[in-house]
């Protein structure tokens, strides 16, 4: 059979999906890149016409070893940090987003549920 997508591309393609409803859902006008590599995954445009750059990431646990079960610290590059890029970060377990800056969740948690 043919192997379509990896478990972990399927999930970076839920995740993305989650967090363009999560956007939306927020009253913003939601663009994503035609890249599937890069410092941004989505332009969203806020009721006030300010715009947001997002890098949007899959909540993850580690799996093994002395932080098993401790969330996985996601960081930006330096030309994420540059461009003022946001982190969007999505637990599909949850289905819930949330939106980090400067190191630390800014927007408490809401569900794409409902």
């Amino acid at each position: 059979s043919i192997k379509l997508l990896t478990m972990t591309h399927l999930k970076g393609h839920l995740s993305e999906s989650l967090a363009m409803t999560y956007l939306l859902k927020k009253g913003n006008l939601v663009f994503k890149t035609i890249h599937d590599t890069g410092c941004v995954d989505l332009v969203a445009i806020d009721k006030r016409g300010k715009v947001h750059l997002y890098d949007v990431k899959t909540s993850l646990n580690y799996a093994k070893g002395k932080k098993k079960g401790r969330k996985i610290n996601r960081a930006l590059t330096p030309l994420q940090k540059k461009l003022k890029v946001e982190l969007l970060m999505v637990d599909l377990e949850e289905e819930r987003c949330w939106i980090v800056k400067h190191g630390r969740r800014e927007e408490s948690l809401e569900t794409t549920k409902k």
